[in-house]
């Protein structure tokens, strides 16, 4: 590894330049600087330790580099350094003839081996394509079987979602999946079944409810009082007019009680004669009057006999149990009619007796019995109890009736779909894609033997083929060998005409692919690579970038200087080399640091080999860099030339217009500076026509890049020309300002 430059001096734009900014070289480093720095005079100092001579248009420099072994490089002893490797302009001039489209071999190129060519040619074009159609179409099939199946495991969950019964859960494939090896015909429910289950799944939780209760008095103790009536009988004097008339009997009854002493007819009002009275007195005897109190009494307890009950609404229950139970209440009414029907007759008996008091009248208790309500009432709670323990048991009743309805609908699918005979005829399919594909990897690894069989014949156009593929995209054109040289072919002929970025990227990949030649077998290369994205989109930017750390990294490179003018590409390299720097945890190293970062700078005719600034090292941007060169500048100006400085504010100004205005600066005049720039600025004109002169009229370049030739002082008026800048943005955007300027 080079540890640093000791001494520069008449090597071109570099007179006098010692050390590298007082920073060694580490594993990774990072130069940057404008065109015409000096960038590509330093890279030719390392190919000219590679090559172990200095190039013609430097007889006269010389240089001293330091290795980290303590050994110094000399121009005035060079040797090659076998493994050092230089990328920049003169490196493609010598390697590759672009008029000839071609490029020197990187190894020596054999005679083919005819029956390798043959069988690998006959594999990848014959045997490997028929294989894989043949195994695309296995994979087609089983996943056309798969989606089938799948899809028909979808319809039963969509199905049993549709109907509003899983509450907040679902019912997927994957539920119904497990179910198809589980149900049996049992699970098969019929319409009404269905309908229940749907029922329960949706219902909600009810509330419980009291048990029924339906009573009938015990009238055994009446019937016995009853039987004793109707046979007792009592003996009495005859009067044919009250036996013939029961109304009129009932009248005189009642009458007698108001006639105890009497000498007048309550009723008509004549006069009552003692005998008449002793009469009546005789045929209404003691006996009768007891017998006929008895009968009465009998008779309003039969009239208080009733069957009472208490029956909770139908409604308050589950709705399948509901039409049970309405049919059980339905039960009540003829039970209540059986028990009326009982009471008339029983009160008919006993107002026969009544008109037959003298006789002895039959009565059997066991004709008048009261029903058995019982079983009824059992059977009613048993509905409740039921309705009850759904309550008490809602969640687990619920589930069950959601289980019954998945495995119905899933019993359903398996009567429909033979989803084993499908699962077989999928795992036959993988199994021959499986077999096929096995078969592929055998060709695979046969191509891969017969090309590192034939690797010593064309490896160097094989690998400068991929790099140009996997790096650049490039397609149309091929490398191939041809004699002693490697020809660059686009579709069969020698490719001609190649745009700027064609011909980077062939020299580029060209140069990475040498990097695998023999001669550095075993070997870390030092590498130098100077611009090599030169002419190239943003799109191979990232692509070379790729190329670098895929080839270069820390494992594969001894150590690494890439330059380069383009500052996307340098914003890019340098957050990759971030990823080397310093890590220390508790004041112990645990990652050293292995990158380092440069700026070649040029001041009027010489340049210098400086630590790269801050603002540079720090922002994403030139943009606060140059400000921070404005503000060194008029701090300095003997140390600036006028041409790089008017460059500096013209870079500021077109950058600032770009974001802040969205508007293209070169395209505007004086005017377009007042409107803008300077709104609201006292001599908004005179100092736009002061600025617009400045960078315009009296500056000699177009650019951010140097010119040549430079003028000896730098504009008297850059002070005043920056002023104007500072308050313009000081006054119209000061958060940018405050950012950027202060």
């Amino acid at each position: 590894m080079f540890k640093s430059i000791k001494s520069i001096k008449n090597f071109g734009i570099f007179k006098d330049t010692k050390m590298n900014a007082g920073q060694p070289f580490l594993q990774f480093n990072l130069i940057y600087g404008f065109n015409y720095s000096g960038k590509t005079t330093l890279s030719r100092i390392f190919r000219a330790m590679q090559q172990g001579h200095l190039h013609e248009d430097f007889a006269s420099a010389s240089f001293t580099l330091e290795r980290n072994d303590g050994e110094s490089v000399s121009s005035a002893v060079l040797e090659p350094i076998e493994n050092l490797r230089v990328f920049n302009s003169d490196y493609i001039k010598d390697n590759v003839n672009f008029i000839n489209s071609s490029v020197n071999p990187v190894l020596i190129v054999g005679e083919p081996n005819i029956e390798l060519e043959a069988e690998l040619k006959h594999i990848e074009e014959v045997d490997v394509p028929a294989k894989e159609l043949e195994r695309d179409q296995y994979k087609k099939s089983a996943n056309k079987k798969q989606a089938e199946k799948d899809n028909r495991l979808k319809i039963v969950g969509q199905v049993v979602s549709a109907l509003n019964v899983l509450g907040g859960s679902t019912f997927t494939r994957t539920g119904v999946t497990p179910l198809l090896t589980q149900v049996t015909a049992d699970d098969l429910k019929t319409s009404a079944e269905l309908d229940q289950l749907i029922d329960s799944a949706r219902s909600k939780q009810a509330d419980t409810v009291p048990p029924a209760s339906i009573s009938i008095p015990d009238i055994t103790t009446l019937l016995g009082n009853i039987e004793s009536i109707l046979v007792e009988s009592v003996t009495r004097t005859t009067i044919e007019e009250l036996e013939a008339n029961a109304v009129l009997r009932k009248w005189v009854e009642d009458g007698l009680k108001h006639h105890h002493e009497p000498e007048v007819c309550h009723f008509c009002k004549n006069p009552l004669e003692q005998l008449r009275i002793d009469e009546l007195n005789a045929y209404f005897s003691d006996s009768y009057k007891n017998l006929s109190k008895k009968i009465n009494h009998a008779i309003k307890q039969v009239q208080e006999i009733k069957l009472t009950h208490s029956i909770p609404k139908a409604t308050n229950l589950y709705s399948d149990l509901q039409q049970d139970y309405d049919s059980l209440s339905d039960q009540i009414q003829p039970l209540d009619e059986r028990v009326t029907v009982i009471k008339n007759s029983l009160i008919e008996a006993l107002e026969d007796k009544r008109e037959r008091m003298e006789e002895v009248v039959p009565f059997s208790p066991s004709d008048y019995p009261m029903p058995d309500v019982s079983k009824l009432t059992w059977m009613l709670n048993g509905q409740i109890k039921e309705h009850n323990r759904r309550s008490l048991q809602h969640g687990a009743e619920q589930t069950k009736a959601r289980n019954a309805i998945k495995r119905h609908y899933a019993y359903v699918e398996t009567s429909e779909y033979d989803h084993p005979g499908a699962i077989k005829q999928i795992q036959a399919f993988n199994d021959e894609y499986q077999a096929t594909q096995t078969e592929i990897i055998r060709l695979n690894t046969r191509v891969r033997e017969i090309k590192a069989e034939l690797r010593n014949v064309k490896q160097g156009a094989d690998n400068l083929n991929d790099n140009l593929r996997l790096y650049f995209g490039k397609t149309d054109i091929e490398i191939q060998p041809i004699g002693e040289t490697y020809q660059f072919v686009r579709e069969g002929r020698p490719a001609k005409h190649l745009s700027d970025g064609e011909r980077t990227a062939i020299a580029f990949a060209y140069f990475i692919t040498e990097l695998e030649d023999e001669s550095l077998k075993d070997t870390k290369p030092i590498v130098y690579l100077d611009d090599p994205i030169c002419s190239l989109d943003s799109n191979h930017i990232y692509n070379v970038l790729g190329i670098i750390k895929d080839k270069l990294n820390h494992e594969k490179i001894e150590q690494l200087f890439i330059s380069t003018h383009n500052f996307e590409f340098f914003n890019l390299v340098k957050t990759w080399f971030d990823y080397y720097k310093l890590v220390k945890r508790d004041g112990e190293v645990v990652k050293p640091k292995r990158a380092e970062f440069y700026l070649v700078n040029r001041k009027q005719n010489a340049s210098t080999i400086e630590q790269l600034p801050k603002n540079l090292k720090d922002h994403k941007s030139e943009y606060a860099y140059l400000i921070a060169k404005i503000k060194e500048a008029v701090q300095n100006p003997e140390r600036f030339d006028a041409v790089s400085v008017q460059a500096y504010v013209r870079k500021i100004l077109e950058v600032y217009f770009t974001f802040r205005f969205n508007k293209p600066f070169r395209a505007n005049n004086n005017s377009f500076l007042e409107k803008h720039l300077l709104i609201g600025i006292e001599n908004s004109s005179a100092k736009a026509t002061t600025l617009y002169e400045f960078i315009n009229d009296r500056s000699h370049a177009q650019s951010i890049s140097f010119g040549v030739e430079l003028p000896d002082a730098l504009q008297a008026q850059l002070q005043d020309v920056w002023d104007i800048i500072d308050e313009a943005i000081r006054t119209n955007d000061k958060p940018h300002y405050d950012a950027y300027y202060a």
